[in-house]
């Protein structure tokens, strides 16, 4: 699809401050922001998982530069702070929760690039008082992973039916790849994770898993950001032959010339019916590419960064945040400095998406924008972190959310 520019739209009817207008915000006053946590330096992305199984989401986050990750407990409906148990992992890039072990308690996966370079699995304690308490935490490498390369993205899923939960992982240059950790029979025997290779990488930045082609069989959804793969891409998933690594056809979706981030997704047949979900992609200067299929092909819409927004697309999450029946997104940014790092497009399949701007001037490089009732009245607000202060230093806002003003 040819991309196409947009203008200011004559509004026939008056809008709530809500909303906001193509090009400039109407609403003067951002969202309330809350912390959660700002005690260490470097908040890299925040991921969602249900650990304690009282129906609220908790969240795991990194501190890059902090050299800790923390695993938070939502308060639900008693409101109040998030408490957290800390780990120590030097140089994380990424963190996230799974039981790994089966022991009914999740653990916690880090990835480290830097000088670290290695993927740690931090084992929880199988005692519910003791699962607060760092201390009680063992923390081991996966052994084939140290030093091989800077490891960047992971998620957790069983690759093969064989022995539990397994890990895809992937990294940027040098030795940049993407690739799965096969569990052992006993996850525990660290020397016995197996490493399969599953395509080359620059630099990858966002894995999910999905059914691409209707056949029934999860596939590999990624952006990749720099080098001669670049592009938002899915790998087939071969089934019996994921152990081998030219079993993984790559098809590109697109961006190729560009330099892909964080990617958001509808539901699958959301948007178009066909099982497939409309993937919205930060193309870091250039503004958001929407791709989504049409009769067998995939086609492409842009949409121009506002003049209020951040300079670099980083992130973007799909919901109808203001529940007028219409999907929207909200999108992060960094090269923020005296501009909006964090906003909402709604509309944005009308010819005249309108912005909200969120997060106001604060903040100058966010990360991942996660959408969930933080304060449990009904509406989507938006968890994020920010992690550079305005003199240059690591001390950002930190771990935070925005509070959604529709109820």
């Amino acid at each position: 699809m040819t991309p196409f520019l947009y203008c200011i739209p004559l509004l026939l009817v008056p809008l709530p401050d809500l909303f906001a207008q193509s090009g400039d915000p109407l609403n003067p006053i951002s969202w309330k922001m809350h912390v959660i946590d700002d005690t260490s330096l470097g908040a890299d992305g925040a991921k969602l998982a249900d650990v304690n199984g009282d129906g609220f989401p908790d969240m795991v986050s990194g501190w890059e530069e902090g050299g800790v990750s923390g695993l938070y407990i939502n308060p639900g409906k008693k409101a109040g702070d998030w408490t957290y148990v800390e780990v120590s992992s030097p140089d994380v890039e990424d963190a996230f929760a799974v039981d790994l072990d089966g022991d009914g308690f999740m653990d916690l996966v880090t990835l480290s690039e830097g000088k670290h370079q290695r993927v740690t699995i931090h084992w929880a304690p199988a005692d519910g008082e003791a699962y607060f308490q760092s201390d009680q935490w063992i923390s081991q490498d996966i052994p084939v992973t140290v030093g091989m390369t800077r490891w960047m993205f992971g998620r957790s899923i069983d690759v093969d039916g064989n022995q539990g939960v397994d890990l895809i992982v992937g990294s940027k240059d040098p030795n940049g790849r993407l690739g799965w950790l096969e569990a052992p029979e006993n996850p525990r025997d660290m020397a016995d994770w197996k490493y399969h290779p599953i395509s080359g990488a620059g630099w990858i930045m966002s894995i999910e898993t999905l059914d691409m082609d209707g056949d029934d069989i999860w596939d590999i959804l990624v952006t990749d950001r720099y080098g001669d793969m670049r592009g938002l891409r899915w790998l087939k998933n071969p089934g019996d032959s994921a152990h081998q690594p030219e079993g993984w056809e790559n098809h590109y979706i697109g961006l190729r010339d560009g330099e892909p981030m964080f990617f958001g997704m509808t539901s699958p047949q959301v948007f178009n019916g066909d099982g497939l979900p409309m993937v919205i992609v930060p193309d870091l200067p250039n503004g958001w590419a929407l791709f989504y299929q049409e009769d067998g092909s995939w086609n492409r819409k842009n949409i121009a960064y506002p003049s209020f927004s951040g300079r670099r697309g980083k992130s973007v999450a799909v919901a109808d945040i203001d529940e007028d029946g219409i999907l929207d997104f909200v999108a992060s940014f960094e090269g923020a400095e005296e501009r909006s790092g964090v906003l909402a497009v709604t509309a944005f399949q009308s010819d005249y998406p309108k912005f909200i701007d969120i997060s106001g001037l604060p903040g100058i490089k966010y990360d991942f924008v996660v959408l969930l009732d933080m304060d449990g009245d009904g509406d989507l607000d938006v968890l994020t972190c920010e992690e550079t202060g305005g003199d240059g230093s690591k001390r950002g806002l930190g771990i935070i959310w925005y509070e959604n003003p529709l109820r």
